[in-house]
C-alpha cells in the first residue's frame, strides 16, 4: 500500500478510494495530517500522510514503531 504512495502526486481523494474513510483527520502545527489503521495482527499498522493545501501526499508515516516519533516535513518543497 504505503509503496504505491507517490509523493507530491496521490491525493487524499486518492488514497480515500483506497482504504476509505480515515481513522483519524487532524491537524499537527496547521499542517494537515490523515491517517488509517490498515492492518492489526500482533502489532497495529498505520498509514498517515501530510496533505498539502491542494490535499497532495508530501510526506508519509508507514507502519513504524510507534516509539520512533515523526517529524512530518513538505518533501515536494
Amino acid at each position: 500500500m504505503a509503496r504505491s504512495i507517490v509523493l507530491c502526486t496521490t491525493t487524499e481523494a486518492d488514497l480515500r478510494r483506497q482504504l476509505g474513510i480515515p481513522t483519524r483527520d487532524g491537524l499537527l502545527r496547521g499542517d494537515r495530517i490523515v491517517s488509517w489503521i490498515i492492518g492489526e495482527d500482533d502489532v497495529v499498522q498505520y498509514l498517515a500522510v501530510l496533505l498539502d493545501a491542494r490535499g497532495v501526499v508530501v510526506d508519509l508515516y508507514w507502519n513504524l514503531p510507534t516509539e520512533i516519533p515523526w517529524a512530518p516535513d513538505n518533501q515536494c518543497d
